[in-house]
């Protein structure tokens, strides 16, 4: 596993406890103003999360890149053995 990819689970275990406490949050009757503040900087904190993760991910346009280079490889392929089939015809 590439530190890159270490780095984004992390995150996202990150992000999942973030989101199990938001739950607690959620469900208290009378949250007092410390655990209001506590739900305030997590709401940052899961927003820097998502900024560091946009930046890690990879973007849908170098998937995409890969794909149109895969599909002209396998297009090249293609048509280099119909010519060599017809050559040795």
């Amino acid at each position: 596993m590439s530190r890159r990819q270490k780095t984004l689970a992390h995150l996202r275990d990150e992000l999942g406890t973030i989101a199990l406490f938001d739950r607690v949050h959620d469900y208290a009757t009378n949250p007092d103003p410390a655990d209001n503040r506590a739900y305030e900087l997590r709401q940052i904190r899961r927003s820097q999360i998502m900024a560091e993760i946009s930046t890690l991910s990879p973007s849908k346009l170098e998937n995409r890149n890969h794909a149109r280079i895969g599909s002209a490889l396998i297009l090249l392929i293609a048509v280099g053995y119909a010519a060599l089939h017809y050559l040795l015809k």
